[in-house]
């Protein structure tokens, strides 16, 4: 396929661009739009005996087993196509990566492709094109299967809205995504037939802490310490986000402030702050520390202070039963070790738990993950490359074998599941999830940072959770008022970024395109105008 957008199959004559120029950006690149999903390339004169090479770069932090291999896949197929075009991946450690794209981005030198990893919206926004209308025509290399004529967005599992909801201030989509990420607790499934002489794995908490007892009772009589099941620090965050929420569902239902089955971290500090709840009070609060506690029980001694390496290591030598990991690392653990892996859900307490049931209304329908969001930059010298690639790397096709090649989910819809895959797939069916009450991704971080200082008094071998509530109703709530003030400081950006875009639409032509946001950047104004009166009283 050429940068024209007509279809062809993988064995194609490459077109042959112009070696005069460059290809001219066009569509948001321009004040032009194409009538395709990609832009026209120049013929090249008919003496022209050898292609241009056009360089492209792609920057990611995606080093997960079969990665780079399943990038390595795509960029060949896709240079088999198109010779004249030569594409390079550029792997950093995710350790790295924010402070590396955001070097890359403020000294001009980022990669054509960058990941979007921890960027905000002020930096997306300024450094990335934006891709809006371009979705909303049909990917070029979809033609021949079942999302031939689909629109680009709409071949993506949530339409592209976790993307969109990265820039909610411009409502631009600048940016789409490979990959669904999910939470699983994986097993060792000889060694759970060897502790229990079954291969029926646990279905809730409570056969997990009577599965933890069994692992004990055969370490004393083998001699062995085998740990139930392997942590680390950031790993067990996730699994409290998933199990801990159980306890609060009851209490989302009667006090979601805005009415639509959710509470977010903002609503919960002002309910905090005007000691609606409280961690010594409020039984659902107090049980989600409780719980916290029981499964850190279940976890590696020390975890808080392990790292995911750690962790995997600890499994795959058959150190522990099983392993809180995330569906990215399923191709590490199947990858040469030497016994069967198998997959479920984070486990929480079923209604019928002695302890946890009370607050529950059951096991919670997990959430789709998006993962390998990337865009173009602006100073891409190769905007049309750039975008035809992104088309070929999310078609239908190449999503296939790549989901094959790196053991992971695609975000594209209809992309057939490899049989072994099924098992990481995220359960959708369940009830809606409550809250968390460790405030670890609310606004700056001063109140989260201030529960962590504390949370070795939950988890660790010396716990006073009683204590730890007292002290959170007591020093919390100056921490909250910080993050909210923090939290009206960015709204008030919002709004300045939203009075300068909207007074721009005045002074363009009635039928200009950009016109027709008009209605949906003077909505999302209000809405953060009103966000800013309601929560200013709590930042006092």
């Amino acid at each position: 396929m050429g940068w024209s957008g007509k279809a062809v199959a993988a064995e194609a004559t490459p077109y042959k661009p112009s070696v005069s120029a460059q290809p001219q950006p066009r569509g948001p690149f321009s004040e032009s739009a194409p009538e395709t999903a990609a832009a026209t390339v120049t013929e090249a004169a008919a003496t022209e005996t050898a292609p241009a090479k056009i360089e492209l770069h792609i920057g990611h932090w995606l080093l997960h087993t079969g990665m780079r291999e399943a990038f390595d896949a795509t960029i060949e197929d896709y240079q088999r196509l198109h010779p004249e075009v030569r594409i390079t991946q550029l792997p950093v450690p995710i350790r790295f990566y924010p402070a590396w794209a955001r070097t890359q981005l403020v000294g001009g030198t980022a990669a054509d492709i960058t990941g979007m990893l921890a960027l905000n919206e002020e930096l997306i926004s300024h450094y990335y094109l934006p891709l809006t209308e371009w979705l909303d025509t049909p990917n070029p290399y979809n033609a021949g299967t079942s999302l031939e004529g689909v629109a680009w967005r709409d071949t993506f599992f949530d339409g592209l809205n976790g993307m969109r909801a990265l820039t909610a201030t411009s409502g631009e989509i600048s940016g789409v995504i490979l990959q669904i990420n999910s939470l699983r607790l994986y097993y060792n499934r000889e060694m759970l037939i060897e502790i229990t002489g079954s291969d029926t794995p646990p279905r809730d908490l409570a056969d997990l802490q009577a599965l933890a007892a069994k692992v004990d009772a055969y370490n004393q009589h083998s001699g062995k310490s085998i740990i139930p099941i392997a942590g680390c620090g950031p790993y067990a965050g996730y699994a409290f986000d998933r199990i801990v929420p159980s306890q609060t569902q009851r209490l989302t239902l009667d006090h979601s402030p805005a009415r639509n089955l959710r509470v977010s971290p903002l609503e919960l500090a002002t309910l905090i702050i005007d000691s609606v709840f409280s961690y010594t009070k409020t039984p659902e609060l107090r049980s989600s520390l409780e719980l916290m506690r029981e499964v850190s029980q279940l976890l590696t001694p020390g975890f808080m202070q392990l790292q995911r390496d750690e962790a995997i290591a600890t499994y795959v030598q058959q150190r522990s039963l099983m392993l809180i990991a995330g569906s990215w690392d399923y191709a590490a653990l199947i990858d040469g070790v030497p016994f069967e892996t198998r997959a479920l859900p984070v486990l929480g307490p079923s209604t019928a738990d002695p302890q946890f049931g009370q607050f529950t209304l059951g096991q919670v329908a997990e959430p789709m993950d998006i993962e390998g969001s990337m865009g173009i930059i602006r100073s891409s010298p190769h905007p049309e490359a750039v975008l035809d690639f992104l088309h070929y790397l999310t078609s239908q096709r190449a999503a296939e074998k790549f989901s094959q090649i790196s053991q992971r989910l695609s975000a594209i819809i209809d992309t057939p599941v490899p049989p072994n895959l099924a098992q990481i797939k995220s359960r959708l069916d369940g009830e809606m999830p409550g809250f968390t009450v460790d405030f670890r991704s609310f606004s700056t971080g001063h109140s989260g940072n201030h529960f962590q200082r504390y949370i070795h008094k939950i988890v660790g071998p010396k716990a006073d959770v009683s204590g730890v509530a007292e002290h959170l109703d007591r020093e919390l709530p100056r921490y909250l008022r910080d993050d909210i003030a923090a939290h009206l400081r960015h709204l008030q950006r919002d709004i300045q970024r939203l009075d300068a875009t909207i007074a721009l639409h005045y002074t363009l032509p009635p039928e200009h395109r950009a016109r027709a946001n008009w209605r949906r950047h003077s909505e999302v104004q209000h809405l953060r105008k009103f966000d800013a009166l309601r929560y200013r009283p709590y930042a006092e």
